[in-house]
């Protein structure tokens, strides 16, 4: 701890404005030190009582602490410059603006300071760090409660409760509240989650995605809300004799289907959703109209207009079977499936040209693997490290 005499210069200096910043730490770790600190330094700011600012403290650490301000005050203060002892006196309210608007500079200044002081250094980083993603998500319900599911285990059930699948108890709920509940589950950057829903349909979640859907659907409707990228396997059910629709909603458009495989691409900074169908049938609903796809058909919503085409659909559910699946895959499109799997930043260095791939390789590889195949082309890559932060610099 420093000494009264430094700490009363610290103070006269803040409040004539001509603190630095070194200076401006070392005070405010004082006033850290104790609440007494605190409430002295608050006193002397905003109290109609002023010390003179040329001032010495007596040195009261082993008076106690029960009378400190009083003390504090009753045995103050010497002039600095002539060794006199100077009366309080009492400050206007011109000065109480100053000290105000002293105060705040200061402490923009401060937290500036400390901004600067607390940056991480980027590193140049080894591409063999970057490790692949993991089974990684959150399940948050709408009564307030959040789970960080376990990253040991690949998905979750919904039945007569909540359980991983398999069959490890994750969370008991009352048959009442089944009917009443709803979930979300939210997979960030470098994971994935799989989804039973409670009619048995499964949805396994990419990177960076949210499924929203209640513990119970109703008898004679079944809807999902998505963000992100989901793989559906959806379940055929039958009430009253008739066929019960299951619906899939995103960003600019809603998919109906009876019992199907199917992947949606609906990631909110993609300026496009994409739908491919693996078997059975979907309607896809638009504003625009709506799109009836067979397998192997895929739609291309732009949020005006909708494209349909006939793709192989190997490359756009390699994911769910943990693997890259390149074919004439351009390259950013190649860069922001590795962001959105590796946890990691792009960034593009001089012009890069229209690149397209083709190859395949497993999600469990690290970065180094991965980006080895694809170096091959002629691209060349730097990767940067800041705090925890990876960022990989494309270079043409």
């Amino acid at each position: 701890m420093k000494s009264s005499i430094e700490v009363a210069g610290l103070i006269k200096k803040y409040i004539e404005g001509k603190i630095s910043s070194a200076e401006s730490v070392q005070l405010n770790n004082w006033i850290k030190e104790k609440p007494e600190h605190e409430t002295f330094f608050k006193d002397v700011l905003s109290k109609d009582e002023l010390f003179e600012d040329a001032f010495l403290w007596v040195d009261l650490q082993n008076k106690s602490q029960e009378n400190w301000l009083g003390d504090l005050k009753s045995d103050t203060l010497q002039k600095i410059h002539k060794g006199e002892i100077k009366p309080i006196r009492r400050r206007n309210k011109n000065w109480m603006y100053y000290a105000a608007s002293i105060f705040l500079i200061a402490s923009i200044g401060l937290g500036i300071f400390y901004a600067k002081q607390n940056t991480p250094t980027e590193i140049d980083a080894e591409l063999s760090s970057v490790l692949p993603g993991t089974n990684k998500a959150e399940l948050t319900l709408s009564n307030g409660k959040k789970i960080k599911l376990r990253t040991d285990k690949d998905g979750i059930v919904i039945d007569e409760s909540l359980a991983y699948s398999d069959g490890t108890p994750l969370l008991s709920i009352s048959e009442s509240e089944l009917s009443t509940i709803s979930a979300s589950i939210h997979v960030p950057k470098g994971g994935k989650y799989q989804v039973t829903l409670p009619d048995g349909s499964k949805v396994w979640l990419n990177s960076m995605s949210k499924l929203e859907y209640p513990l119970a659907f109703k008898a004679d409707k079944r809807s999902v809300k998505i963000e992100g990228e989901g793989y559906f396997e959806v379940t055929k059910l039958n009430y009253n004799s008739k066929r019960v629709p299951f619906e899939v909603i995103s960003k600019t458009q809603t998919i109906e289907v009876t019992g199907t495989q199917f992947n949606i691409s609906a990631y909110p900074d993609d300026l496009e959703t994409v739908s491919t169908l693996v078997e059975g049938s979907i309607n896809v609903h638009t504003s625009e109209g709506t799109w009836n796809l067979k397998p192997n058909e895929q739609s291309i919503n732009n949020g005006i207009k909708v494209i349909k085409k006939e793709v192989d659909v190997s490359s756009y559910i390699a994911w769910k079977s943990n693997k890259f699946l390149f074919y004439e895959t351009e390259l950013r499109d190649v860069m922001k499936g590795l962001s959105r799997w590796y946890d990691i930043e792009v960034s593009y260095q001089g012009n890069i040209p229209s690149t397209y791939f083709y190859g395949e390789i497993g999600r469990d590889k690290n970065l180094a693997e991965v980006m080895r195949m694809i170096e091959k082309s002629g691209v060349d890559f730097k990767l940067k490290q800041t705090g925890k932060t990876y960022k990989l610099l494309v270079i043409q």
